[in-house]
């Protein structure tokens, strides 16, 4: 179905035959790749990914509030690793890279950072960070799925996997830091410990040249793609773009 060495397209329809599955596929969004969201597009897509292959052992980049881990907990029996730094990332700037305005009824999870980003009629626009300390994780924790969860705090580049076995995990999601060199370091350390068989799979990719400049996210995981492809070709037998989705997957030789 694909070529080890190149990246090649798979239409929604076929998911079900690359992973061996008899459930039908979901259906073919309707949305444009330049209005895609994770909850609302990918989400379905991950879901039954998960229903499929059914890991036991599932290794997460970027928990961020947990909803991508929520997607595997929740498909599958898996355990989850999830890896966030546990001050959240920060833009080239200075600026946080993910936050939103406090709403009527939000409570400050312990130990977040929050910040006043100027006035309006009704007083002090408040924003709080929403991929550090007390938020990360906190949608696994509010639905009652923690126990099945490890929580990493650390860059991943710093995480040592010399305890896994090479054959511990049974899928990973890379979807932490979008740079490019930190792209290619969480791609290196998953290969080192998944399983022969395993699925790797990549958000935020896509091979459109409009998306990848118009999102700084797709450039970086996309750039990352293509210096990692020679190795790649060594190590899967599958890579595959699913279409349409910001999804690449990749199963283990």
């Amino acid at each position: 179905m694909s070529h080890p060495g190149k990246i090649t397209r798979l239409p929604t329809s076929a998911l079900g035959q690359l992973l061996g599955s008899q459930e039908a596929p979901p259906p073919k969004s309707e949305y444009k790749l330049d209005q895609w969201q994770m909850e609302r597009n990918d989400a379905p897509l991950f879901r039954y990914i998960y229903r499929a292959h059914r890991p036991l052992r599932h290794l997460e980049f970027g928990t961020w509030q947990g909803f991508g881990a929520c997607l595997c907990l929740e498909e599958s029996p898996a355990k989850v690793w999830t890896i966030n730094l546990p001050d959240g990332e920060t833009k080239p700037d200075g600026s946080w890279a993910y936050s939103q305005p406090f709403a009527p009824g939000d409570r400050t999870l312990e130990g977040t950072e929050i910040k006043v980003f100027g006035t309006n009629e009704t007083g002090p626009i408040v924003y709080h960070r929403t991929d550090s300390r007390g938020f990360i994780g906190r949608l696994y924790r509010e639905r009652g799925l923690a126990h099945r969860v490890y929580q990493i705090y650390c860059d991943s580049r710093d995480w040592d996997i010399t305890s896994y076995p090479p054959d511990f995990f049974d899928s990973a999601l890379i979807d932490g830091g979008h740079q490019t060199d930190i792209v290619v370091s969480d791609t290196r350390k998953v290969l080192a410990v998944l399983r022969p068989g395993g699925l790797i799979l990549w958000h935020d990719y896509c091979p459109h040249r409009e998306i990848r400049e118009r999102f700084e996210s797709v450039q970086g995981v996309t750039a990352g793609i293509q210096t990692l492809l020679p190795e790649l070709a060594t190590q899967l037998k599958t890579l595959v773009w699913i279409d349409p989705s910001w999804i690449l997957l990749g199963i283990k030789k």
